[in-house]
């Protein structure tokens, strides 16, 4: 569908992205121009013919996606900084530990504070393998001790 068709369906009050799970009133902090704006740039639309269709100068659409840029920025950050502060739980893999149980070890700590991770078994392991690679030894055993971080909403980290 082409940007003249998007927006003549919407002047007419037909929604054309509601199949898609989109509409362009307010979202979160976005308005409905920003959604819309965005959006449409998502489609690989430049802002010159979004200016042209939406009636209004390019300069008003770079305005536009550019505040909807920085709150989506400030949207994040604010995400980030509440995961931040969220209770953070420790556990720690003693030298010796085969690779293989390592994951138990962390989900039976996660259980017993009540806490369901978002990492299953195989994602812990390949964390393990990926990040702390130098930290195993030939055959599979932790040679230091493994610090993992989990918070409240079951975020799993390798420290």
């Amino acid at each position: 569908m082409g940007l003249q068709q998007t927006v003549a369906d919407e002047q007419i009050g037909v929604d054309v992205h509601a199949n898609a799970g989109y509409s362009f009133s307010r979202h979160g902090f976005l308005t409905g121009k920003q959604s819309r704006v965005l959006f449409l740039r998502s489609c690989g639309f430049t802002q010159i013919e979004i200016a042209k269709e939406l009636k209004m100068s390019r300069a008003s659409v770079s305005m536009i996606e550019g505040r909807a840029r920085k709150q989506i920025l400030r949207a994040r950050q604010t995400i980030q900084y509440y995961e931040l502060i969220q209770k953070q739980y420790e556990v720690s893999v003693d030298i010796g530990v085969r690779l293989q149980q390592i994951p138990m070890i962390v989900l039976q700590e996660a259980d017993r504070h009540g806490i369901h991770l978002r990492s299953n078994m195989v994602e812990i392991l390949q964390a393990v393998k990926k990040l702390k690679a130098s930290s195993l030894g030939r055959d599979g055993r932790a040679m230091e001790k493994i610090v993992f971080r989990f918070n409240e909403r079951g975020k799993l980290s390798l420290v």
